[in-house]
């Protein structure tokens, strides 16, 4: 039970571009629970698999969009997260921000800083785009920053109320976690945190947001 638990929440932290290599590759199908596909891959020159997810969402991207901007309540949602803060915004649509996750036992927390970029592509698609920003604010003592991890999440309008949503995440979480260890498991955490999303996008706030990208 501890293997499961050691680090899932950095994968779903960033809520972390574009990285065209990553979408060419070939994805394997490692879960599949709920309408919630998890998609692992294996890249040249990389310990650690990519990850990719794929859902559909009961809800509008602008909706969906509110929440993954609400920072400083992803600890509602995403796996393991211990903490979370927005520390710059440099405009309603993009910001910087901090975030923590728990480890087990014996290994040390990890933590975050992420560049959060939104896009929209066209009147039915927006993208999120997240990088890694290691050296924004200096180390938090006795947790190990995340050097290097890239995201994007895509929204696409399907129908009325209806998204589909396509996440994919490459990154490395330093320190003495081994590969074998965090690819054994790298599906479980995505899966839980999508499965709360589907729930919390839902809430009043937001469901009744009307942002305008």
């Amino acid at each position: 039970m501890i293997m499961n638990r050691i680090f899932l929440a950095i994968l779903l932290i960033i809520a972390t571009l574009p990285f065209d290599s990553i979408f060419a590759t070939q994805w394997n199908l490692a879960k599949e629970k709920n309408g919630i596909k998890i998609f692992t891959a294996k890249l040249p020159d990389q310990a650690y698999k990519a990850v990719r997810v794929e859902c559909l969402i009961a809800a509008r991207p602008e909706q969906l969009l509110a929440l993954l901007l609400d920072i400083n309540n992803n600890h509602e949602w995403v796996y393991k997260t211990k903490s979370s803060r927005r520390l710059k915004t440099i405009s309603p649509t993009e910001l910087i921000y901090y975030a923590q996750m728990e480890s087990p036992w014996p290994f040390s927390n990890r933590d975050i800083i992420a560049h959060l970029k939104v896009t929209r592509h066209s009147d039915k698609v927006i993208i999120i785009d997240s990088k890694a920003k290691p050296d924004y604010i200096p180390d938090e003592e006795d947790v190990v920053r995340i050097q290097s991890s890239k995201a994007q999440w895509t929204l696409t309008s399907i129908q009325d109320n209806m998204v589909k949503v396509e996440y994919v995440i490459q990154f490395d979480p330093g320190g003495n976690i081994p590969p074998w260890l965090i690819n054994l498991f790298v599906s479980d955490g995505p899966m839980v945190s999508f499965q709360k999303m589907k729930e919390r996008v839902n809430l009043p706030e937001y469901k009744n947001t009307r942002l305008e990208i």
